[in-house]
């Protein structure tokens, strides 16, 4: 059994960002991810025209970058939306 740890994130941190969210159909396909169940994620990323990818995911993780969206994990989100 693999243990995972899990973060937990301050709602009032993302308070501002999930009042400005949208839902985004997919339109692009993408054949890019060793995973290809999130390629989805890629597409949609892409055409929401999105600066990052917030993800735990270690097969979007590995990619670091797709079409300059910045693929991060959610610690490393925070940390740069804080110093802003």
């Amino acid at each position: 059994m693999i243990n995972r740890k899990q973060g937990h994130i301050n709602k009032s941190i993302l308070s501002p960002l999930i009042k400005t969210m949208e839902i985004i159909e997919p339109i692009t396909q993408v054949e890019i991810c060793r995973d290809p169940d999130d390629n989805k994620f890629l597409g949609c990323a892409r055409d929401s025209h999105a600066l990052y990818i917030v993800s735990g995911d270690k097969d979007l993780l590995v990619i670091n970058e797709y079409e300059k969206i910045k693929i991060v994990t959610a610690k490393d989100f925070c940390e740069q939306y804080l110093s802003t």
